[in-house]
């Protein structure tokens, strides 16, 4: 309920059921006082839409260490993936901008996604990396991954993650300073976020929208 809650954007709420359901977890499980493992990922999936990247680094810590001791391969690439994520946003928020942390971290929750055999959790990572790659203005690795990520989402028919794909081309796009498929992208974005209730991503369309604007307007 916690990840539908946060997928349809109604953060505040999905929040208040992670909470509840960490807190079943401990009551179960009194020397693992956190989730982990999927439900764990879920949660800091959260927490890092709400930039909340110190909190997600140290939960990671036990997490990691869970799946390595049990051997879960899925679980191993997830963490790599909440790690990466993390190092990203803070690299992002830092004035150096070094992206060694993110970049090791996202190549190998990439890798480890791959190998689990797990195509959404896969795409995800891909996705996750485009971000990497943009800001780093890798522009042919971020095209490499996206392209892979659109061709799982199509052949699986993960709509959401269609949908997630159209939001990272309008920013490549827009890196690119092709401002007229960046707008194509951001349009076919809009119209399946609305259409499926994805309300997580309308902060991505306003964002992308004011820099089209912003563009439109110079």
């Amino acid at each position: 309920m916690a990840d539908v809650l946060h997928q349809v954007g109604h953060w505040q709420e999905a929040e208040t059921a992670f909470r509840e359901a960490e807190e079943l977890q401990r009551s179960r499980q009194p020397t693992i006082p956190m989730l982990y493992a999927l439900q764990g990922f879920l949660y800091c999936d959260l927490l890092l839409d709400k930039e909340e990247y110190g909190e997600v680094i140290h939960r990671i810590a036990l997490s990691m260490k869970l799946a390595a001791q049990k051997g879960w391969l899925l679980e191993l690439g997830l963490d790599y993936l909440s790690l990466g994520r993390a190092y990203l946003i803070q690299a992002l928020q830092n004035t150096t901008r070094d992206f060694t942390q993110a970049a090791n971290n996202l190549g190998l929750a990439v890798d480890t996604l791959r190998q689990s055999g797990v195509l959404d959790y896969l795409c995800m990572g891909l996705l996750i990396r485009v971000k990497l790659f943009i800001a780093q203005n890798k522009i042919d690795q971020a095209h490499s991954d996206l392209d892979e990520a659109m061709s799982i989402a199509r052949r699986s028919s993960m709509g959401l993650h269609q949908a997630d794909c159209h939001v990272e081309y309008a920013r490549l796009y827009l890196a690119q300073g092709k401002k007229e498929k960046a707008r194509e992208s951001w349009l076919k974005a809009e119209e399946m976020i609305q259409r499926m209730g994805y309300h997580r991503r309308d902060k991505d369309l306003r964002e992308i929208g004011e820099q089209l604007g912003e563009q439109a307007d110079g």
